[in-house]
């Protein structure tokens, strides 16, 4: 039988310590937190995926944002992965963006973001959705909080999968190149998790990048103050729950 490979093959031990091969390549990173910042940031990622399936989920959102990024070149070497990006486009353009689309994705976008919209008026993607009238249910509501909740544990099948949906629009940009002897090069196995070590190994490495790219402002982090309005928001609806902030 052949010798199985350690989950953290790919990190280089320094000390007592294990860097990642991409904090290796590119240094150390900002501290950012997961549930404060990268979650507000992505859940819409999460909302679709959870609606339409994460296979139909990523084709919605590679459609979504490649449209994005052809509709100007301005916007053509952006990661669309942080919704606080979306407040740089005008509602209008955002609108013309999705209906001028070839990619029949529209309506299924629309849908999966309809609760985020009813309950977070100021979303940067609710431009999509204007002119609708929006029913602020205490389902939807139910519907948010609980998915939220899901994602507080950053190692669950949810929270990875629209983790490695936000790393996939960094290699569909060309903004993200990795050595063939990366894990991270595998990076379709990660459909695997968590069910071998091969997956568990990208599932650290999507992580470890997204450390880097929510850390360094030129990358993917939207350096809008969505993720705190999401919190104050989130205040506004429902009594403060408590959580570590990790």
């Amino acid at each position: 039988m052949a010798a199985r490979t350690p989950v953290l093959a790919d990190h280089r031990k320094v000390g007592s310590r294990l860097i990642a091969p991409f904090n290796d390549m590119f240094g150390p990173t900002r501290d950012v937190s997961w549930i404060n910042t990268m979650i507000p940031e992505l859940l819409w990622i999460a909302l679709i995926q959870d609606v339409h399936g994460s296979r139909r989920g990523v084709e919605i959102i590679t459609a979504f944002t490649r449209d994005v990024r052809a509709s100007s070149a301005d916007r053509s070497t952006e990661i669309w992965a942080a919704a606080g990006k979306f407040t740089a486009i005008p509602g209008e353009a955002l609108r013309a963006i999705v209906t001028g689309s070839p990619e029949n994705y529209a309506d299924e976008l629309r849908d999966a973001l309809r609760p985020l919209a009813a309950w977070y008026p100021s979303h940067p993607l609710n431009a999509l959705l204007a002119g609708e009238t929006l029913d602020a249910s205490a389902d939807e509501l139910t519907y948010l909080k609980r998915t939220v909740a899901t994602l507080f544990d950053r190692s669950c099948k949810a929270a990875i999968m629209t983790q490695a949906t936000a790393v996939w629009l960094a290699f569909d940009a060309d903004r993200l190149k990795v050595a063939p002897d990366l894990s991270l090069a595998q990076f379709p196995r990660i459909e695997e998790y968590p069910e071998t070590e091969l997956s568990l190994r990208i599932a650290a490495s999507i992580r470890a990048s997204l450390n880097q790219f929510f850390g360094d402002t030129a990358i993917m982090a939207s350096e809008s103050d969505w993720p705190a309005a999401f919190w104050n928001r989130g205040l506004e609806i429902a009594p403060c729950e408590d959580y570590d902030g990790r």
